[in-house]
């Protein structure tokens, strides 16, 4: 059984003893249901089999020795998809947490792929499989039983063994320098940094259907949404669903009674946020014209995008293939078509990560010269 650290003295203690080794295991567990940033139950934390312990942030007063070990040059942090464990940790201690070696990015780089579940991992390198049993635990509950500390720990116990088993294959084949380029990534001062709200309709569900006004509309109705959701920490959707955003950009409704059009968009949620919303698009109405939103040019058609942007993925897939490295880790489909829609709108040479970088060396100037050379309109 791993013991439970529960104040800041036992943390000053371990977070001492964990400062003295060369690589240190890190997981969180956490709810993220009705709220807008997940609510951090626990703490995983090892070295090996034999060092685990489990910090509880809910008794904890003191996280700053957790914050000194996270930002040790000197510790490497090990993480399985740390993306997801960084800004948690970062909004309970203030870490900038590195150096970062993640586990389901090295899998990517050594013949595996980066989609693997950490439970997959551990079976096809190590040949342990680890129960489910805790997967619909609440995680801010207390007290926790036995089995559900037992649950948490048993794999971050084993995220070093792991982690040399990947490390190995991919010195084996060349990747490591490219594996460590790919992980600075997570201390780029701009890690950390949120959306902003004028920012947040670009990643509206739906919104590639509005054009000009509608879309000032859904700038300032988006933007209103992520600032309440922030302030009262309410889920999203929660204040208002992606699609009602766009209905609303659409309708411009003007009064209260106009919102109970939009479909399940509740009197509840009128009497809260109604008059939030009103603003919002009256705002996004007074626009002017040259500040109206542009969506990136399509004027192309699908089948003209879709067929380029498969040319650039195959020139991904043959040389990722030859280095063993999982051609989604090095350029997703909406990369190809950013540098298509680049192309094809004249902004070109272009800021883009697969021109960067060792993903420029891994294809050489092949990507760009296709690019240049046919998608150019």
């Amino acid at each position: 059984m791993y013991p439970l650290i529960a104040d800041t003295k036992a943390l000053t203690a371990i977070c001492n003893e964990a400062a003295k080794q060369p690589l240190v295991a890190i997981d969180t567990e956490f709810v993220w249901t009705n709220t807008y940033y997940p609510r951090l139950g626990l703490i995983q934390l090892a070295w090996d089999e034999q060092h685990g312990y489990l910090l509880d942030p809910l008794a904890i007063d003191d996280p700053s020795p957790l914050q000194a070990l996270l930002e040790n040059p000197a510790v490497g942090k090990l993480f399985h998809e740390a993306a997801s464990d960084l800004p948690i940790l970062h909004r309970w201690c203030g870490a900038l947490t590195a150096p970062v070696v993640d586990t389901r990015l090295a899998a990517a780089f050594c013949g595996l792929t980066a989609t693997m579940s950490l439970n997959r991992l551990l079976t096809s390198e190590l040949g342990v499989t680890l129960p489910k049993t805790e997967t619909r635990t609440d995680w801010l509950q207390r007290p926790l039983s036995e089995a559900q500390l037992q649950y948490a720990a048993s794999d971050v116990v084993l995220l070093p063994k792991l982690y040399r088993s990947l490390e190995k294959k991919i010195v084996e084949l060349d990747n490591l320098a490219w594996f460590k380029e790919e992980m600075a990534s997570y201390g780029d001062n701009g890690y950390y940094s949120e959306t902003k709200p004028d920012e947040c309709w670009r990643r509206v569900s739906g919104m590639g259907s509005l054009s000009g006004i509608d879309l000032a509309v859904l700038k300032s109705l988006a933007a209103w949404r992520e600032q309440t959701a922030q302030e009262l920490d309410k889920a999203r959707p929660r204040v208002m669903k992606d699609e009602q955003l766009v209905i609303a950009s659409r309708q411009h409704p003007k009064t209260l009674a106009d919102l109970k059009k939009i479909p399940n968009y509740w009197p509840k949620l009128i009497e809260k946020y109604g008059e939030g919303v009103l603003q919002a698009v009256q705002r996004g109405l007074a626009t002017p014209r040259h500040a109206w939103p542009v969506l990136p040019g399509r004027r192309l058609p699908s089948a003209i995008i879709k067929q380029r942007s498969n040319r650039i993925l195959q020139v991904v897939q043959k040389h990722a293939g030859e280095r063993q490295i999982d051609p989604q880790l090095v350029a997703a489909r909406k990369d190809a078509e950013a540098l298509v829609f680049a192309a094809q709108a004249g902004k070109w040479p272009i800021q883009h990560q697969l021109l960067q970088g060792w993903r420029r060396e891994l294809t050489g100037d092949v990507i760009e010269n296709l690019v240049v050379s046919n998608f150019a309109d």
